[in-house]
């Protein structure tokens, strides 16, 4: 384990910060966060609000599954309400590319920071091997350790943890994967907490479970009930290059257009095509290049996916014009200060993906700029049918 960088805090924070770090070579590495939280009747005696902490990656939020507008009190964030002050460790896995990364730490409240750590794993046949070895503070059925997985598959997780048999208030650990928890069949009164220290007998244990979770945010979460450990965590990525997956808060291509989702693909054809333009007109293109998608007429009545109508040859300048390619290539590069541009290209993306706004193109499949004679383009194009002006672009249905 290659430890990149290392701050012990433990201070109280009331107002958010930024933490830099510097990534050397682009690859998986894991940041380590410690804080713990306050109840409310921790607090004050009439207070009503519990401290929380929520962290951010490169501008990132992180919410709760299904909640898109929840960010504090989820597996990924530090809730006093379940942590009682108890030390809560939420580590986050994922592909950086080199160079300035910021972490913003946003409280509510005053929670307590302890530790970071960043640090990049050995990666042995697409799996990781994590020696913890840490032990839980006394406590009462808490969230303890959650697992943050961002833009990552993941085939399978084993756990070795090691719970300890008293007469009294045994240790128990609960697991939760992506908000599912997983039930025990040895006692029916505690079946949502998986490992039980009645059968432990003092010694450690071990379990596999096949996941199988596409890529995207996913949280493993562990709660623990008394002392128990954590010993050990295997990831099994089912990939042994775990090659780097471009996103929209890591946009830069791996010089392989195909390697893109299709929101990506979409969204860089949006941002190189209309970045520049107003946002009906961003729209418009978006709709244009899905109404090419599955449409019965040569050639695209063959094409099944974005990719393979954006990168079609000869079909959208931006990929091949050398004054607008670099751009498509890496969209965040700061010498371009589009920065806006670009996550305002990607959401128009999203929603022209799954059809939620309007096709303001009405039904085009052709566009270009004002800068072309238009005689010149129906010229080349003699089926192309002229719909309507949108700020610089007009397009054409067939």
């Amino acid at each position: 384990m290659r430890i990149i960088k290392e701050e012990n805090f433990k201070k109280t924070i009331n107002q958010k910060f930024s933490f830099s770090f510097d990534i050397p070579a682009e690859g998986l590495y894991l940041i380590e966060i410690s804080a713990r939280a306050r109840s409310e009747k921790q607090i004050g005696k009439n207070e009503t609000d519990d401290d929380d902490l929520r962290i951010e990656i490169d501008g990132r939020k992180f919410a709760q599954l299904g909640e898109p507008a929840r960010y504090f009190d989820i597996p990924a964030a530090f809730s006093g309400g379940q942590l009682h002050n108890l030390k809560k460790t939420v580590v986050f896995l994922c592909q950086f590319s080199e160079g300035k990364h910021v972490l913003a730490f946003v409280p509510d409240r005053e929670p307590t920071l302890e530790e970071i750590k960043i640090y990049q794993p050995q990666i042995d046949g697409g799996k990781i091997n994590l020696e913890l070895n840490q032990q839980a503070e006394d406590g009462d059925r808490r969230d303890w350790y959650t697992f943050t997985l961002i833009d990552l598959t993941l085939k399978e997780i084993s756990i070795e943890l090691t719970c300890q048999k008293r007469k009294w208030d045994r240790d128990d650990v609960k697991i939760i994967i992506d908000g599912q928890t997983k039930r025990n069949l040895k006692n029916g009164i505690r079946r949502f907490w998986y490992w039980l220290g009645a059968f432990f007998d003092g010694k450690s244990q071990s379990d596999t479970f096949a996941v199988n979770l596409t890529k995207g945010i996913h949280y493993i979460e562990f709660w623990a009930d008394r002392t128990p450990t954590l010993n050990r965590v295997m990831l099994n990525f089912g990939d042994a290059s775990l090659k780097r997956i471009p996103t929209v808060y890591d946009p830069k291509w791996t010089e392989e257009f195909h390697d893109d989702s299709e929101k990506m693909i979409l969204a860089r054809a949006i941002f190189g095509e209309a970045g520049n333009q107003i946002r009906d007109a961003r729209i418009a293109v978006g709709w244009s290049i899905k109404n090419r998608l599955g449409k019965d007429v040569y050639p695209w009545r063959d094409y099944k996916t974005y990719n393979d109508v954006v990168l079609a040859p000869k079909q959208y300048d931006a990929f091949v014009d050398p004054r607008v390619r670099p751009k498509l290539e890496d969209p965040l590069n700061e010498i371009y200060n589009e920065r806006r541009a670009w996550f305002e290209c990607y959401e128009i993306a999203e929603l022209v993906f799954d059809e939620k706004v309007r096709d303001v193109s009405e039904g085009a499949v052709f566009f270009h700029d004002i800068s072309i004679p238009q005689p010149s383009f129906l010229k080349a194009n003699p089926n192309a049918k002229y719909i309507k002006q949108i700020d610089d672009l007009l397009f054409y249905g067939i």
